[in-house]
């Protein structure tokens, strides 16, 4: 019953037309959504770190999801993985619609910051992340944040079978579907352990060329991705494609 498709991810392009859709890829509203907020910036004094009230050292950002079961399956690792690096501050990106005690249950007497609503300011002076696999990981990679992807899920070596044996995709985040390759490591299933997430935070704060990797990868899929502009585009097709 699909006349015209319109997508915003690449990758779907090529699988909708092998079933014979007509399709398009717009570009992509994450794309959007940063360069509004990098010409509003630019518009204006950066004031986040003194209103946060964030000392000197560099920022490590904690992106723990927005639902309340995953942050409570995702942050208290991450929390003990920042504790291991005291060279960096880390901050919670809090959800819209959470209070902040809720996240405190999490940190106890840690020195932890927590900001809510402000992602992408966090984002834009973060030297690096923790990210649950979402949205979220394809807007770390927009500002240009190196990152390690990591999600908690119940019985993890067996969700990690199911997964190698049954599915279609070698990949969950975002940032390696649109890359077509490994640029973030996926830490879920049975590689989710605070060990392992330790060890890839530290490849990335410690090893310039991984690190060069990584953001070479991310500048890839940025290109891929093309200009922002993707509501306008759609509604432009939509109109011709109505007016034929």
């Amino acid at each position: 019953y699909v006349d015209r498709m319109f997508c915003i991810l690449p990758f779907e392009v090529e699988f909708f037309r092998n079933l014979d859709y007509p399709v398009d890829y717009v570009g992509n509203p994450s794309v959007d959504s940063v360069a509004c907020y990098r010409e509003k910036q630019a518009a204006g004094p950066d004031t986040f770190r003194e209103d946060e009230q964030l000392d000197e050292r560099p920022v490590l950002a904690l992106l723990a999801g927005s639902r309340r079961q995953e942050i409570k399956d995702n942050l208290p690792t991450m929390l003990q993985v920042a504790a291991a690096y005291p060279g960096y501050q880390p901050v919670i990106a809090g959800a819209p619609g959470l209070e902040p005690e809720y996240y405190k249950q999490y940190i106890g007497d840690a020195d932890v910051k927590i900001v809510i609503g402000k992602t992408y300011p966090l984002l834009s002076h973060s030297d690096a992340a923790l990210v649950t696999s979402g949205t979220a990981t394809l807007e770390t990679a927009l500002f240009r944040v190196p990152q390690v992807v990591c999600y908690y899920v119940v019985a993890g070596r067996l969700a990690s079978f199911i997964f190698r044996h049954f599915f279609h995709t070698k990949y969950i985040s975002l940032v390696n579907l649109i890359g077509g390759r490994e640029i973030v490591q996926e830490l879920f299933g049975a590689r989710f352990s605070e060990s392992q997430i330790q060890d890839e935070l530290g490849r990335i704060l410690q090893d310039p060329a991984y690190r060069k990797r990584m953001l070479d990868g991310y500048d890839k899929i940025i290109h891929t991705l093309g200009m922002p502009g993707a509501s306008k585009r759609t509604a432009r097709l939509i109109v011709e494609s109505l007016g034929s």
